[in-house]
C-alpha cells in the first residue's frame, strides 16, 4: 500500500491509495490534511498505512447513533432474539438511548459521553435498570466494532459497570416477612387471581412462568411442577415461549400449602368450564380469566395493589414476591445452591443477588448453635456422677 504527501497552501496533506472497491472496482483513496510540516504528514501517513494493513481502519461514516441502533434492531435483534427480549431491547433503545444519544454521529460517540448519559439516568432510575440499559448499548456497539466495521475499537470496553450490587443498591430489593405474606394470602383468599400470588410466594416463579403454567405441568402425586413455558405480553401481543435460560427450565417441589391452593383452584376451573360450556377457551391454564384466556400482567399488578391495601401490609412489587420466597428459603436454612436451583438461577447469580441476607442468617445460626451448646453444657453439669 502506497501513499504520498503534498503541500496545500501553508499545510501538508497525505493521500493513501486503498485497494479498489471489491464490488465495483472503483479506485479508493484516504486523505487527511492540516499538518504543519511535511515530516508530520509523512509520520501520520505511515501510521495510517500500518493501521489499515492490520485491519484497524474503518471508513468514515456519517451514520448517527439513532440510525445505527434502528438498523441493529432490524438486522440483528429482531431475527436473533426471542420476541419478549426483542420487545425489551426495542423499548430501551427507543425510550432511553435514542432520545439522549441518537443525534451523535456514531464514530464521534465517546466513553465520556456514555458515562455522562448513565449519570443522568441514575438521577431517575434504579442502578439495576441502568445496568440493563448498559447491557443493551454494549451488545449493539460491540457489534458495530466486531461485525459492522463502523467502529475502530470497542468503546464499551472503556465503560465499566459494576457487576456486584452494593449495600445501598440492595435497599431497592424488598420482600415480606413470613407474617406479612401469610397475612396477605389470608386476606386475599377468594380473589379471582389468588392462585397467582400463592404460586409466586410459595415457589418463587417469575410472573411469565406462572401465567404460562398448565395443569399438565403439575404432578400432584410427586408434589412438584415443571417450568417449561412462559406467557408474556409484548407490543405485538401474546408470546408463548420457553423460559429465558436453561436453568429456568426446572422442576419445583411444592409445599402442602400451595398444593391445597392448586387443588382448590382445579375445582374452580372445572366449575367454570361447565358454566361457560363451548365458550370456554381451554388452554389448560392454571391461572387464567374465568373464561379460560391468558391473563394480561397489568391485571395482576392492579389486583395486587388493591389486595395489599386490603391486607394492610407493606407495599411491594409483584417481582418482590420472588425475593420474598428467596429470603424465606434462606431463613429456614435451605442450602443456597438448592435455593438457586428452585428459583431457576445459577448459584453465582443467586449469591450475587441475595448474599446480603446471609450475614443475618449466619447470626441466627450462631445463636441457635450457642443455645444448643449451652443446653448440652447445663445437661452435663446436672448429670449425676457415677
Amino acid at each position: 500500500m502506497k501513499g504520498h504527501v503534498y503541500q496545500r497552501g501553508k499545510t501538508y496533506t497525505y493521500v493513501i491509495d486503498l485497494p479498489p472497491n471489491p464490488l465495483t472496482g472503483e479506485r479508493r483513496q484516504k486523505s487527511k490534511g492540516g499538518f504543519k510540516t511535511e515530516k508530520e504528514a509523512w509520520t501520520a501517513c505511515h501510521l495510517k498505512i500500518a493501521e489499515i494493513e492490520k485491519g484497524q481502519h474503518v471508513d468514515e461514516s456519517k451514520i448517527t447513533v439513532r440510525e445505527y441502533l434502528q438498523e441493529y434492531l432490524e438486522t440483528h435483534a429482531k431475527p436473533n432474539f426471542k420476541p419478549t427480549s426483542y420487545d425489551t431491547e426495542k423499548t430501551i433503545i427507543e425510550a432511553r438511548i435514542i432520545p439522549a444519544l441518537g443525534k451523535i454521529r456514531l464514530q464521534a460517540l465517546t466513553p465520556r459521553a456514555i458515562k455522562a448519559f448513565y449519570a443522568e439516568l441514575r438521577k431517575t432510575y434504579s442502578k439495576e435498570y441502568v445496568k440493563n440499559i448498559h447491557g443493551v448499548l454494549k451488545r449493539a456497539l460491540r457489534l458495530a466494532y466486531t461485525e459492522s466495521g463502523l467502529l475502530s475499537e470497542d468503546i464499551m470496553s472503556k465503560v465499566s459497570m459494576r457487576s456486584k450490587v452494593n449495600a445501598n443498591e440492595q435497599k431497592e430489593m424488598q420482600f415480606w416477612s413470613v407474617e406479612e405474606f401469610t397475612k396477605f394470602l389470608e386476606s386475599s383468599k377468594g380473589h379471582v387471581h389468588y392462585i397467582v400470588f400463592s404460586l409466586a410466594i410459595y415457589t418463587g416463579m417469575r410472573r411469565g412462568e406462572i401465567l404460562g403454567l398448565r395443569w399438565k405441568d403439575i404432578d400432584f402425586e410427586n408434589r412438584e411442577l415443571k417450568v417449561i413455558q412462559t406467557a408474556n405480553w409484548t407490543r405485538s401481543g401474546l408470546v408463548i415461549q420457553r423460559p429465558k435460560t436453561n436453568n429456568s427450565i426446572r422442576r419445583v417441589k411444592l409445599f402442602q400449602a400451595v398444593i391445597d391452593d392448586l387443588q382448590e383452584r382445579y375445582e374452580q376451573v372445572q366449575k367454570l368450564k361447565a358454566e361457560y360450556g363451548d365458550a370456554y377457551e381451554d388452554n389448560d391454564l392454571v391461572c387464567c380469566y374465568p373464561s379460560g384466556g391468558y391473563i394480561k400482567p397489568k391485571r395482576i399488578t392492579e389486583g395486587m395493589e388493591v389486595l395489599v391495601r386490603k391486607a394492610g401490609v407493606k407495599k411491594i412489587r409483584f417481582h418482590d414476591l420472588r425475593h420474598t420466597h428467596a429470603s424465606f428459603l434462606l431463613k429456614i436454612g435451605i442450602n443456597p445452591k438448592v435455593a438457586a436451583e428452585r428459583l431457576g438461577m445459577t448459584p453465582a447469580m443467586f449469591n450475587e443477588r441475595y448474599s446480603h441476607l446471609l450475614p443475618t442468617m449466619q447470626d441466627e445460626a450462631v445463636d441457635r448453635i450457642e443455645a444448643e451448646l449451652k443446653k448440652q453444657t447445663e445437661k452435663s453439669k446436672n448429670s449425676p456422677e457415677i
